[in-house]
């Protein structure tokens, strides 16, 4: 996903912020689609984006809360992947999640219990983003996703990456794309299961959702974008957690080498699209030798793809979502813009 930027940065470059604040500053429009974000029973203010760009089913639809609590973190001993012999309990793992938030709130830079893999998407000042950490003396990768009603509605305030996601998947962003992960790996999972090539050669890593003690959430508004004066609402968590095996690699695929873009772009079509292609998502694994998909996020819905793509290589791959980007911008009539907004990605 991040090399869509090198891309299309052209077209970041010339288009500013227009696409993002709607097609012209100067035009009024009292029906354009606008998205409210506040704090569900908690003071504050409420902050909106008006865009033509921005989708029912990508911000309304994205988060099954009974999915999302039927699959927490289990507080009982989880056995370690690659060590059956040793486990962790639910309960310690998410005390130290717990006290990670506070540190965060203290604006620390280093934490207790865990270290820093990325966070070139996170706003240490305001504490907003998607922080991924791994725990010192557990065997465990947490992703953790915090957003403010401020920061929810402000794309263009979180780098290109961000940006350009927005753009491509109707409003969405990685806070709301992150609660797919879960339910895409069942997905991808058992459509391995039905392959005998696949899954001898493919393994995933287990995950979990997690949810603070005491969780606060966004309540989030729409207005005009089913239709003129038709309202929408939903609630999402403004903090959560997924926790992940970590996976200790052998080495990671390689642009560089033709057979493992071959193998990527092969599993990548056989699951129809479902996962990000970018070959930094494939290890394989020292313990088991076999490719490891880590990234498991459901990638028609951060890329709003409306019918199966059937890729050929990376070129073609990039170039794809590039154009689609590009058309989706600046060349959808009215008329198609009005289609779109209630048309729903490919689903898991």
């Amino acid at each position: 996903m991040r090399r869509i930027v090198i891309v299309a940065v052209a077209l970041a470059i010339s288009s500013g912020s227009t696409f993002l604040n709607a097609r012209s500053m100067c035009r009024s429009n009292r029906y354009a689609p606008t998205l409210i974000a506040r704090w569900h029973n908690g003071p504050g203010k409420e902050y909106s984006l008006r865009n033509e760009g921005l989708e029912l089913h990508q911000i309304f639809h994205t988060f099954d809360r009974t999915h999302f609590f039927n699959h927490q973190l289990p507080k009982k001993q989880i056995v370690h992947r690659n060590n059956t012999q040793s486990s962790s309990t639910g309960i310690v793992l998410s005390n130290l999640i717990e006290k990670l938030i506070e540190e965060i709130a203290q604006k620390k830079k280093k934490f207790t219990h865990f270290d820093v893999i990325q966070n070139k998407n996170f706003n240490k000042r305001k504490g907003y983003g998607l922080l991924i950490l791994k725990f010192k003396n557990h065997p465990f990768v947490l992703k953790l996703f915090m957003e403010t009603p401020q920061s929810f509605v402000k794309p263009n305030t979180k780098g290109f990456e961000p940006r350009f996601i927005f753009m491509l998947g109707g409003g969405i962003n990685r806070h709301l794309a992150g609660l797919t992960r879960v339910k895409n790996l069942e997905t991808i999972n058992n459509r391995l299961k039905e392959s005998p090539v696949w899954s001898s050669l493919i393994d995933t890593p287990r995950k979990w959702f997690w949810l603070p003690a005491k969780p606060s959430y966004l309540e989030l508004e729409g207005v005009n974008i089913s239709g003129p004066n038709q309202r929408q609402q939903t609630k999402i968590p403004a903090v959560y957690g997924i926790i992940a095996d970590e996976i200790v690699p052998e080495r990671k695929l390689s642009m560089l080498k033709p057979e493992d873009t071959k193998t990527a772009m092969d599993l990548c079509n056989f699951l129809d699209q479902f996962i990000d292609a970018h070959i930094d998502n494939f290890l394989i694994e020292q313990h088991t030798h076999k490719i490891v998909i880590v990234d498991t996020e459901h990638f028609p819905t951060l890329v709003g793809m409306k019918e199966k793509l059937q890729i050929n290589n990376y070129l073609d791959y990039y170039g794809s979502l590039s154009w689609k980007c590009l058309h989706e911008s600046y060349f959808l009539t009215k008329r198609e813009r009005r289609e779109r907004r209630l048309q729903k990605s490919i689903t898991c």
